[in-house]
């Protein structure tokens, strides 16, 4: 079955369990240029193409991509009404699990449905809660540095300006027009062929990644870190990168200070003691989970039980041990070498 003979099901609101069974990435992108406006005139509630922006388009995305199981991909029709500019994003669970905030890329469609690009794009609500003044130049600010990290504007993705046709200044798709990093645009009349929309995803993909591997290299990592993993393989090169992101979380982060509090658990140092006001609430989260056996899969960690907190010194140091994972046996080290009374 076409997609064009699919959209007046769809618009009926049919059930249609198998229809979508052996679409390609470009079929989907196509019903949803060429469904989406009649759509509109319909509730929303219960609706198939809601459906299938939703789950469908999001789960076919997800085949796609490399250890997807550190990824979350959703799509948003809208809440209680349509959304004038729908959408399916791809949230690294480490940098954010909403498009509320952090940065991700995502299939972003007009509001004409003309057209969709793929762009990588900056979650625009905690920038506006954070900078009530201009929230726009804040964007487009944090948009030219995610390009200076990368080195400029990919090849595959020519555009830094998107339009999104929108109705107005104001609404949601403005700031997303001022949060865009880079894009490519596909217009509706000439969608390319499933194999460059497949290569311009995965393209994408690993650009992604790059920012949020640098990201936590710019914030924590030290050049020695690197080069006592040289040589390893790109697995294991994988895991090390995802062990160290892990720890940089800041929610887990919180959660895992907030669940052992702030002394060191290797060598008892408490920062308040020593410094006063400015070494108060400070301490770092380290991740129990060996890198050996961390897996994309390991995403749902507990807190208090897959981390402990240790302060910068032993931080670094437990990495150095051949089992990073063990604070009982650091800490007999630690012990071992202070001088006997």
């Amino acid at each position: 079955m076409s997609i064009f003979a699919i959209i007046p099901v769809i618009s009926q609101n049919a059930k249609q369990e198998n229809v979508f069974m052996d679409f390609s990435l470009r079929d989907s992108i196509a019903l949803v240029l060429n469904a989406y406006e009649k759509a509109q005139k319909e509730p929303l509630k219960g609706h198939p193409l809601a459906d299938f922006i939703r789950h469908t388009l999001p789960n076919q995305l997800k085949t796609f991509i490399t250890h997807s199981e550190g990824y979350l991909v959703q799509g948003s029709a809208g809440q209680g009404n349509w959304a004038r500019c729908p959408w399916v994003a791809v949230f690294d669970i480490l940098i954010t699990e909403t498009a509320q905030t952090g940065y991700f890329p995502f299939y972003l469609f007009r509001e004409d449905m003309k057209g969709v690009y793929l762009s990588l794009n900056q979650g625009v609500t905690e920038i506006k809660q954070k900078y009530k003044e201009n929230p726009k130049e804040v964007l487009k600010i944090k948009a030219s540095d995610f390009r200076a990290q990368i080195g400029g504007l990919p090849n595959r993705f020519p555009f830094t300006d998107i339009d999104l046709a929108k109705g107005t200044t104001t609404d949601l798709a403005s700031f997303y027009e001022a949060g865009n990093i880079f894009a490519k645009y596909y217009e509706k009349e000439d969608l390319p062929t499933e194999e460059e929309l497949i290569l311009d995803f995965q393209d994408m993909m690993e650009h992604y990644r790059f920012l949020s591997s640098n990201e936590t290299a710019v914030e924590s990592l030290h050049i020695g870190d690197y080069n006592e993993n040289l040589g390893k393989t790109e697995e294991d090169l994988w895991k090390f990168r995802q062990h160290w992101r892990v720890e940089k979380n800041r929610n887990l982060s919180k959660a895992a200070i907030k669940a052992h509090g702030y002394i060191c658990q290797g060598c008892g140092f408490n920062f308040a003691e020593k410094y006063g006001e400015i070494g108060k609430d400070f301490i770092e989260a380290h991740h129990l989970v060996p890198i050996s056996l961390f897996e994309a899969q390991v995403v749902k960690l507990d807190p208090k039980l897959d981390f402990a907190v240790l302060c910068s010194n032993c931080h670094r140091m437990i990495h150095k041990t051949e089992k990073p994972d063990d604070v009982k046996a650091f800490k007999n080290i630690i012990n071992s070498k202070r001088p006997k009374e």
